[in-house]
């Protein structure tokens, strides 16, 4: 046999999802890598050694907390950041988001690239937002509430293919 074989390291999919945004972009994006898709509650079928991408739902701007307890466990592996959240994918508070849960894991880990895409929001937030003090960022306003229907058709086939595109260039 002439030449160097080389063998791509498997990747997997995982996922943390409350409503199930992150789950179906987790799903998209497993199926067109061709990767095992796992929550973050049942890892245990994760090859050792894969590539991982890692999706989790923002919760007070960062990792919620099964994403983060898994995420805070990984060591030297290469990993590409994905997820889903109410605001903006383009807004300052997305880019302070990437930036948080980046913040999250052991340098050990080499972190190839993340992408936040938009997501419908829990309609028990939606009711809890309208119990606030109008002064909150998260209250119940006009402005947000035109915000929390422009999310609600979200994660769309627009927000799958941005992810995908956006792991596939980043794990190539």
């Amino acid at each position: 046999m002439t030449g160097v074989q080389t063998c791509a390291l498997p990747i997997s999919v995982i996922y943390s999802s409350r409503t199930g945004n992150t789950q179906k972009v987790a799903e998209h994006l497993a199926e067109a890598l061709g990767a095992s898709c796992h929550s973050v509650k049942d890892t245990a079928g994760v090859a050792e050694g894969a590539d991982l991408c890692i999706g989790t739902w923002i919760d007070r701007g960062t990792a919620d907390a099964a994403a983060k307890k898994y995420i805070e466990s990984l060591r030297g592996r290469r990993v590409f950041i994905y997820g889903t959240l109410g605001a903006e994918p383009d807004s300052e508070h997305a880019e302070k988001c990437i930036a948080n849960i980046r913040a999250l894991f052991d340098p050990s880990n080499e972190i190839l690239g993340a992408i936040l895409v938009q997501g419908a929001i829990d309609p028990m937030l939606i009711e809890m937002f309208k119990s606030m003090p109008k002064d909150n960022v998260h209250a119940f306003t006009e402005e947000n509430a035109a915000r929390y229907a422009a999310a609600a058709s979200h994660p769309d086939e627009a927000d799958f293919a941005q992810v995908i595109a956006a792991a596939k260039e980043a794990l190539a």
